[in-house]
């Protein structure tokens, strides 16, 4: 039932064929990531993949050519914002790996071919950065799709399920959780969400997760899944063609705008991680119309 499969357009073997390893050289790297592809940022989705690292070499995951790269220093009066110093490699068939918030100072290439394991920086805290890491980011269609790096790099140890938390209806800035047995007055259609977590081998690692599906009284009404995203009529989408407003209300996951008719209803909540662990959980309250 909760079985992984490969995102539309690309064959399960597409992940095999690359053959890519880990941005990171460490026996810990379960241990090192912190945030995961698809995660809200409040306003947009989380691209990549951030790795907790200061002063460490940076990898390249596969065989390829240097794309791109960005330094502080190509252009020392202007300062970058975003991801810092960067590297993008094209590693062919349309394929692009990239590597930001790298530390001050190129790495210099005999040219532009580049080895898988070859070191093409140092891990450092430039750009929209708030800590070391690295935030890495992986693309197919020629830059067009983002893509889960997870699906792409050797697995790392996770047997826990999500957690799945309060369930919550929204009336302006603010929210009310609703347990399971309340009644709630309601006059009107209101957005309600969920609050939904993943730790990894760590209790305080603090992830997304990889797909969310909400049935209303037995009915689906959403299934969300964060394999890839795409610009799409001018916005960044999911594989469903679904915006960040649309799967997200901040930092929680919203299941839609519901307008309930009097009586008993009930939300099933199903959450998958990147590993395929599965959590459900069903909220059962009362609805008196105002």
């Amino acid at each position: 039932m909760f079985g992984k499969d490969f995102l539309p357009n690309l064959k399960a073997e597409d992940s095999q064929s690359f053959k890519f390893i880990w941005p990171i050289a460490t026996e810990k790297i379960s241990e090192r990531v912190t945030s995961v592809f698809g995660e809200s940022r409040w306003d947009h989705f989380h691209n990549g993949l951030d790795i907790a690292s200061f002063y460490e070499p940076v990898i390249a995951i596969g065989d390829g050519k240097l794309l791109y790269s960005r330094y502080s220093a190509d252009d020392p009066f202007r300062e970058e914002w975003g991801s810092g110093d960067t590297v993008w490699i094209d590693h062919g068939e349309g394929a692009y790996s990239a590597y930001y918030h790298l530390n001050p100072g190129r790495k210099k290439f005999i040219d532009l071919n580049i080895k898988k394991g070859q070191e093409i920086g140092t891990t450092g805290n430039t750009g929209h950065s708030s800590g070391g890491h690295l935030h890495f980011v992986l693309t197919l269609d020629y830059g067009q799709k983002i893509i889960n790096p997870l699906i792409f790099l050797p697995k790392i140890e996770d047997e826990t399920p999500p957690s799945i938390g309060g369930l919550s209806i929204h009336v302006g800035e603010r929210y009310t959780n609703i347990n399971s047995g309340d009644t709630i007055n309601l006059s009107k259609e209101f957005p309600f969400t969920v609050q939904i977590m993943d730790s990894g081998v760590r209790s305080s690692q603090r992830f997304g997760v990889e797909s969310v599906q909400f049935k209303l009284n037995g009915k689906l009404i959403k299934d969300s899944k964060f394999k890839f995203i795409r610009f799409e009529n001018g916005v960044w989408v999911n594989d469903a063609s679904l915006t960040f407003t649309d799967l997200f209300m901040k930092d929680r996951y919203f299941i839609g705008n519901l307008a309930l008719p009097s009586g008993e209803h009930t939300i099933e909540v199903t959450a998958i991680d990147f590993h395929g662990n599965a959590a459900v959980k069903t909220f059962l309250f009362y609805v008196t119309r105002i």
